[in-house]
């Protein structure tokens, strides 16, 4: 992209590129997110090791072993692992190819049965049942209305009489303050959106109308200054929005707001 092109495309609507994603399945960015994954310094991608042996310890509080448990968006298996070294049977669903390799690479080492399937949840369906099906990390808010309705309808049908679904998700505030977040602009020399030296332009927008957010990013190429733009969508409900869509869906739930 040239410098006319970026700015063509940084003034595209929102509409236009509402319910879009940053490319965790592309095989670069899968790997470059999966080190985010694991870094123990933040917990911009995953919960860091401590935070994550709480809720796994809350969570195994909540249930009787062993219990069949779905992850769906389980990157690189932080909760999966631990909860099958505690006698559960797992299964984690994820799109990015690094993360389920170093999942499937470490459940392995360790000897523990996991089953790990690389695929859009979206588009996840499995013929057996669970006693739990958890969604971490505020991934439900990634997705636009119609599909998160969708993936809730699909859990219903895999969660087992009395079973247990745990929604992680993003309080109506803090998505807001994404969208309203002030635009910055950061030089660096490899990150996420590149393995080489680049600067990241970064605008956010908050859609009132829509209740939903909008991040788009610029990345400048240092030696060639050409131009990869990237957006990520996210979705805000209030307490009530989030009861009734699992209502429709007919689930039980535990719901912890971030």
């Amino acid at each position: 992209m040239n410098l006319t092109e970026f700015i063509v495309c940084s003034e595209q609507s929102f509409e236009a590129a509402k319910g879009s994603k940053i490319p965790w399945n592309e095989p670069g960015f899968s790997q470059r997110m999966l080190a985010n994954h694991l870094a123990q310094e933040h917990d911009w991608a995953s919960r860091r090791d401590g935070l994550v042996a709480r809720q796994v310890d809350w969570l195994a509080g909540q249930l009787q072993r062993p219990s069949r448990i779905l992850d769906l968006g389980c990157g690189p298996g932080l909760y999966t692992q631990k909860l099958a070294a505690l006698g559960h049977h797992c299964t984690g669903v994820d799109f990015s190819p690094a993360s389920i390799a170093y999942a499937r690479e470490q459940a392995d080492s360790a000897c523990l049965p996991l089953e790990y399937v690389l695929c859009d949840i979206r588009e996840y369906i499995s013929g057996q049942e669970f006693d739990c099906i958890i969604m971490t990390f505020g991934e439900f808010n990634v997705f636009v209305r119609q599909d998160a309705s969708a993936i809730l309808r699909n859990c219903a049908r895999m969660l087992c009489g009395g079973g247990l679904f745990v929604l992680e998700a993003h309080t109506f505030d803090a998505v807001r303050a994404i969208g309203c977040a002030p635009a910055t602009w950061q030089g660096h020399s490899q990150g996420l959106f590149s393995g080489a030296a680049h600067l990241c332009l970064q605008k956010n927008t908050w859609n009132a109308a829509d209740s939903s957010a909008l991040s788009q990013y610029f990345i400048v190429d240092a030696a060639t200054a050409q131009v990869q733009p990237y957006a990520s969508f996210m979705q805000a409900y209030e307490p009530e929005e989030y009861r009734e869509m699992l209502h429709m869906a007919k689930l039980p739930a535990s719901a912890v707001l971030d």
